[in-house]
């Protein structure tokens, strides 16, 4: 009998149970839960309690320190490419497997499609179309995909192996719960100018970004924000291998205590240790074979350096932040207008939907826009810089440069304008400091108001994500507890 050592929450308890009974309805299903609400603890745990009546379980990754994490959970049976050609599946045993090795090992996986008792397959970030092969070749079994992302627009497979879509709930949810943080998304405004970059198969081109964000206005504007708000732990995310050397030797002269990983350096292992576990440096540089399995929850700032169309690769990056830590709060530095195409992180999208919809074609009815003349209000082209019917000549649209100004998308500071320090609730005063950066205030704030509403400092120390004896220490403090109690 095999045995866990943690207890679900509620919301991945019922997950759990919504994915039972879409199962038995539809058999192959997917599972969408946003990034860091622990759903390989739920997935491991279905798995486990397959194994435990008997049935096999496989989980398949495609990225190795994925494999690595998905082992370690489960304490199951690896598969890589270390294994032999052939080793014996047995029932009630738990695997885990590499898919480019398991594909190239027909004596395995044909295994599984001949066993008499229940079979599960688990796929890990569903929404990659590299399982597609060997799913194809994975005739048996009920198949359950898990993803924070499931958008068929850049994953048109998953109608072709899945019947089902089963949510938890958006974002919004877990951040009002403390589960996940909130943030704060500053884009820098270069009107459409990324828009005029390159694309090929339907995304930019790395070249025409490199080359795009290589200006020395851009990195000037980088340099600026890295310097003006605090940060713990920051990744940057970057367009290319290219790029993100070029970027790394940038920041390196600069001075900036930078690591950097990506799929063709060697020393990547100690490029991330330096970065996580041995506090070497402060900034990450990566491109792409980080949005996925890194979960470091000291990472407080997100760079995006880069523009993306994929809702799916944006919304990864994003979440390499938001898991729990001190001050509950991360902040994005987005320099290539990707809020505008994708909204904000914890905008709900309608997974349930966009699992399997097929977007709908424009209608393209060949007719030129047209728009008014400001004198004459006749009908003009819209390219027309001279009315015909008046001569009026139109006013050239304002010029916006390559470089704007910074701008708070998000806005998570406007419902608490105009409100007093004393007037705010805990998770306002939370969201307060971190905004502003005023935590020592605003532990003094929640002391002084701990005297009018008992439980307020336990409240705020729970929003910002303190252990459970900060409102104990901070109570017999005691010392000077009065504050300007000023507008916001």
């Amino acid at each position: 009998m095999r045995t866990l050592n943690y207890t679900l929450w509620d919301y991945q308890q019922q997950f759990v149970k919504d994915m039972a009974i879409a199962s038995k309805e539809h058999q192959h299903v997917i599972g969408q839960s946003p990034g860091g609400t622990g759903k390989t603890k739920t997935f491991v745990y279905i798995g486990t309690q397959v194994c435990n009546k008997g049935g096999v379980t496989l989980i398949l990754t495609e990225r190795k320190n994925v494999y690595g994490q998905n082992l370690d959970e489960a304490k199951a049976i690896g598969i890589n490419d270390k294994t032999p050609k052939y080793i014996h599946i047995k029932e009630g045993e738990f695997y885990v497997a590499m898919t480019q090795t398991l594909e190239g090992r027909p004596l395995i996986y044909e295994q599984f499609n001949k066993l008499k008792c229940p079979v599960y397959i688990i796929i890990d970030e569903c929404h990659s179309g590299r399982y597609s092969n060997l799913l194809n070749k994975l005739i048996h079994g009920v198949r359950l995909g898990f993803t924070a992302t499931p958008d068929f627009r850049q994953a048109k497979h998953l109608p072709l192996f899945y019947n089902h879509c089963v949510t938890t709930h958006p974002v919004q949810w877990f951040i009002d719960n403390n589960i996940l943080c909130d943030y704060q998304h500053i884009q820098r405004k270069s009107g459409k100018a990324t828009d005029k970059l390159e694309k090929r198969n339907g995304e930019f081109t790395a070249a025409s970004q490199r080359k795009f964000f290589g200006t020395e206005e851009h990195y000037q504007e980088l340099f600026n924000d890295l310097n003006s708000e605090p940060f713990n732990k920051c990744m940057m995310f970057c367009a290319s291998i290219e790029h993100a050397e070029e970027v790394y030797e940038r920041m390196v002269n600069e001075g900036y205590r930078c690591s950097i990983n990506h799929s063709k350096r060697k020393d990547s292992d100690y490029q991330v240790a330096m970065f996580k576990t041995l506090d070497k440096t402060n900034i990450i540089i990566t491109v792409g074979n980080m949005t996925t399995g890194f979960d470091y929850p000291e990472v407080d700032s997100i760079v995006l350096y880069r523009a993306t169309t994929s809702l799916i690769i944006y919304l990864q990056m994003l979440f390499r932040a938001d898991r729990k830590k001190e001050g509950m709060f991360f902040r994005c530095w987005d320099y290539g207008s990707n809020f505008d195409r994708h909204k904000s992180y914890f905008y709900p999208h309608p997974w349930d939907k966009m699992w399997n919809a097929k977007l709908k074609k424009k209608k393209d009815d060949s007719v030129t826009p047209m728009i008014l003349c400001p004198k004459c209000e006749s009908m003009i082209f819209i390219a027309a810089r001279v009315c015909k019917w008046c001569g009026y000549e139109i006013p050239a649209k304002e010029v916006i440069p390559e470089i704007g100004i910074s701008q708070d998308v998000t806005n998570r500071l406007a419902p608490l304008e105009g409100k007093r320090l004393s007037e705010l609730e805990p998770k306002e005063l939370a969201l307060f400091a971190n905004l502003k950066n005023k935590k020592p205030l605003a532990a003094r704030v929640a002391r002084a108001l701990e005297e009018q509403r008992e439980g307020y400092l336990k409240d705020y120390g729970k929003a910002m994500g303190y252990k459970q004896n900060w409102a104990y220490i901070q109570r017999e403090m005691g010392g000077d507890l009065q504050f300007q109690d000023f507008r916001i």
